[in-house]
């Protein structure tokens, strides 16, 4: 079984922590996670997941390998992530699939089919009775 490289040789020592106290000093708390849309606070058991929040690559690092960037000379962590959302986004692959996008977890049916809507507008459906009458039925009454 081959041993795990050090969280230094994967560029997540020292200066990948300081970066991220960093990102905490000037985090506002209850600001929405770019991943799922919930309210990210300092404090881990405000967190849904209970966990400290994580600092990401909004360029994934696998990314930026694959350009060729030398691990000494990676672009910092950007933006902080609840735990959980930072292990599901993973190497960014499933970006488009994110909860504050499509409004479900990945893996789970949206329960909208058209997603997050920018705007209240009426379900479709079985439950369509919920859709005002046109304003010239309303003047027949």
């Amino acid at each position: 079984m081959t041993k795990k490289p050090s969280a230094h040789r994967r560029g997540l020592g020292y200066q990948h922590r300081k970066n991220r106290d960093s990102l905490l000093s000037r985090h506002v708390d209850g600001s929405p996670c770019w991943w799922c849309g919930q309210p990210m606070w300092r404090d881990p058991t405000r967190n849904f997941d209970a966990a400290p929040l994580e600092a990401d690559h909004s360029q994934s690092r696998k990314a930026q390998r694959a350009a060729g960037i030398a691990v000494s000379a990676l672009r910092k962590a950007d933006r902080l992530l609840h735990h959980t959302c930072n292990r599901q986004r993973g190497d960014g692959s499933r970006d488009a699939l994110r909860p504050a996008v499509t409004g479900a977890w990945p893996g789970e049916e949206p329960a909208d089919p058209l997603g997050v809507r920018a705007m209240p507008w009426p379900a479709l459906g079985a439950g369509a009775g919920n859709i005002p009458a046109p304003p010239s039925a309303r003047l027949r009454r």
